[in-house]
């Protein structure tokens, strides 16, 4: 199963339930009942604190998917990811995407270790189609798998123009790090989403900060959390995603 991260999702999920196996399931904050009920606009001011702060890490940059091979027009397809190496709080992170349109074309999602002594995949499936542009995500959690602590990762989406062969076609990649942080994972168990999210940014989470945003978009609170996550992709230069993201809200006017 797959889940998109705006209202068009139903004939999707149906679809890659019966092919890939592919979910996206929240893994939520714990919500602090005694904390007061803010306001949407109380929520986007908070919010106007999330700057994400990467570690300097020196692992390659991302490497990107998109363009025209042969006389098909593929869509493009960018991980949302830093274009550094980017690290994750959680061992079951989400991994998140967005491709420019929808497309007939199979994708093949695939999880390594970046270990020379590690060649099998820990993950690997294939998507038979995308019916329409969004951000997708695969959630670790619903595979199984769970990354080790100080471990590094490289994850991939391969867009296939030519039946079910990857091997001259279009590849996004990236390198991950599970760092496990026991100190700020307890400090977080009773944030709100807003501060947890700011706080996670500001200690260069950068996987942790968007799953909490995708997270509440999915919980129908879908305006403050979508102008902020296309303020969060905006600082890693995902410009693709990010007007996706404003576009869903309305904003027009900040398109480029």
């Amino acid at each position: 199963m797959i889940r998109k991260t705006h209202i068009f999702k139903s004939s999707l999920l149906a679809l890659l339930a019966l092919t890939a196996g592919l979910v996206h399931a929240e893994e939520k904050a714990p919500a602090d009942e005694a904390q007061p009920t803010l306001s949407e606009n109380e929520i986007a001011e908070s919010l106007k604190k999330l700057v994400f702060v990467p570690h300097d890490t020196g692992a390659p940059e991302v490497t990107d998917a998109g363009g025209v091979r042969a006389v098909t027009v593929l869509p493009k397809i960018e991980l949302l990811a830093p274009d550094k190496m980017a690290r994750t709080l959680s061992p079951t992170p989400t991994l998140y995407w967005h491709i420019s349109k929808g497309t007939e074309a199979p994708l093949r999602f695939t999880l390594l270790a970046d270990d020379v002594n590690v060649i099998d995949p820990l993950l690997e499936f294939q998507i038979d189609g995308i019916d329409q542009e969004g951000i997708y995500g695969v959630n670790l959690d619903d595979h199984g798998l769970s990354l080790e602590d100080g471990q590094r990762y490289i994850w991939s989406i391969a867009l296939s123009s030519e039946g079910d062969s990857y091997g001259n076609d279009l590849v996004a990649q990236t390198v991950m790090e599970h760092k496990a942080g026991a100190t700020l994972s307890s400090a977080l168990e009773t944030a709100s989403p807003e501060d947890r999210a700011v706080r996670l940014a500001a200690e260069g989470y950068w996987y942790d900060t968007i799953d909490t945003l995708s997270d509440q978009i999915e919980a129908g609170d879908a305006s403050p959390w979508q102008s902020a996550r296309a303020q969060l992709l905006d600082q890693a230069g995902l410009l693709q995603s990010a007007r996706y993201d404003r576009q869903r809200v309305g904003s027009d006017a900040d398109l480029r």
